[in-house]
């Protein structure tokens, strides 16, 4: 009788054992939604950027007189037109750093052209 019941009990044991293999744990996946929010808008006589100074002359009034560095992304269509600028970081006096993901989201979002 006693061997009937150890033989059992490792039979159950075994049988635990490839339930608790079988069985994954469960993870909790976050359902997420990622937006551009427009803040505000202005004019640029410009119609498109074809140099540097373009580009500068577009954001400088923006900027005014920042005591800080601030990293800034101007996205742009198939046509170098500005379609969206985006402050993408403000550092310190002197210093702003930034990772490529941050630079690259407004304009995805923005649907700014690629490449």
């Amino acid at each position: 009788m006693n061997h009937y019941k150890s033989s059992q009990s490792k039979s159950l044991e075994r049988l635990e054992g490839e339930l608790e293999m079988k069985i994954q744990p469960q993870k909790r996946i976050s359902i997420v939604s990622v937006k551009l929010v427009k803040e505000s808008s202005l004019i640029y006589k410009g119609r498109s950027i074809q140099s540097p100074e373009d580009g500068f002359n577009l954001i400088k009034h923006f900027l005014g007189d920042l005591d800080r560095e601030a990293f800034i992304v101007i996205s742009l269509d198939t046509k170098n037109s500005p379609v969206s600028i985006n402050i993408c970081h403000i550092g310190s006096l002197n210093v702003s750093i930034v990772h490529p993901r941050e630079v690259m989201k407004a304009a995805i979002l923005s649907n700014a052209a690629t490449g």
